[in-house]
């Protein structure tokens, strides 16, 4: 069996990884990057950590970023396609700095389903004068807009805990004015003073991102796409191959997308990174007999090919902390 194994947040700045490399316990993967055939292909350099993002992009959209992620996660949740064009609407918390205001995903903060509920309700007040719906499907919320509104903004993984840009675009000031006005609501809604009473950061903002209207797309190699992020399985349906869970079974051409050490890095949280890369490599001591391609990321992008007979090539003895390293 062959399969793809995409690990963002792999790759660490060099004396990080040196560090961090001490204190892994990763025989499997050392293994198998100690003697892998290192591609001499460079892949893209984005700011911040979302150089797997451009790599699912070219993948599974055959576009270069941006790709409109948020009709493709809509339809793999709400089991049908909008008809609509659809933003990914983050709830998200804005912290005041000493003198700029820092974006930061919720994280263990999300809303519960209640909250969002009647924050949701809030908010479509003002935007449905525009003819849009704010909606949750399976706790994810999402913008509906009849029109095609031209925003240039981010995804919200890769501006998370920096400072915020606000939203521009032939429709930015559209949805500024609206979202000025979502904010006073929400500054002060029961449920904001519910969750700081209770120590719990406050929903105070939302970031749209991924914006697009769903349609097919072309065929890509991979017969299954397994994540925990729904565009990546929507996509993977769209272009007429399956989408699974991250820890469901793997099967032959399948890609598995794992972004939980990307979140300890962004959060540097590095005990929280070194549990992420040990469980992946738990995981791949279940397939010692397959071909893996490991995708590994950071700011940039390296790929190792692992067969089962590289096992015969003694020669090759590559550190752990180098092939961990930017």
């Amino acid at each position: 069996m062959h399969f793809t194994l995409l690990v963002a947040g792999a790759l660490l700045p060099g004396k990080l990884a040196v560090a961090l490399a001490a204190s892994l316990e990763l025989p499997t993967l050392k293994a198998r990057l100690a003697r892998a055939t290192r591609v001499d292909r460079t892949g893209p350099v984005s700011t911040g950590a979302g150089a797997h993002l451009d790599w699912l992009a070219s993948q599974l959209f055959s576009h270069p970023p941006p790709v409109p992620t948020a009709p493709y996660a809509y339809a793999y949740l709400a089991g049908t396609a909008a008809s609509t064009f659809v933003w990914h609407a983050d709830p998200v918390h804005i912290e005041v700095a000493r003198d700029h205001l820092i974006v930061q995903a919720l994280g263990a903060d999300a809303p519960t389903a209640l909250e969002s509920e009647r924050l949701v309700a809030s908010a479509n007040e003002f935007v449905a004068r525009s003819g849009c719906e704010l909606v949750t499907v399976q706790q994810h919320w999402f913008l509906r807009c009849p029109h095609d509104w031209q925003l240039d903004t981010r995804p919200l993984m890769l501006v998370d805990q920096t400072e915020i840009e606000m939203p521009a675009g032939r429709d930015a000031q559209v949805w500024n004015r609206l979202h000025n006005e979502i904010q006073i609501a929400w500054h002060a809604h029961a449920v904001n003073a519910e969750r700081e009473a209770n120590g719990v950061r406050a929903i105070n903002a939302i970031w749209l991102h991924g914006g697009g209207r769903w349609k097919p797309l072309a065929s890509i190699r991979f017969g299954q796409v397994q994540s925990d992020a729904p565009e990546w399985m929507g996509a993977a349906i769209a272009a007429g191959s399956r989408g699974a869970a991250s820890d469901a079974d793997i099967c032959d051409t399948a890609l598995v997308v794992s972004e939980d050490a990307l979140k300890s890095m962004q959060r540097q949280d590095w005990a929280a990174w070194l549990h992420a890369m040990a469980a992946i490599d738990r995981r791949l001591a279940g397939h010692a007999a397959d071909s893996i391609d490991l995708i590994l990321c950071g700011a940039g992008l390296r790929t190792y090919r692992s067969r089962l007979s590289d096992r015969y090539k003694v020669w090759r003895r590559r550190p752990l902390q180098e092939a961990l390293a930017e």
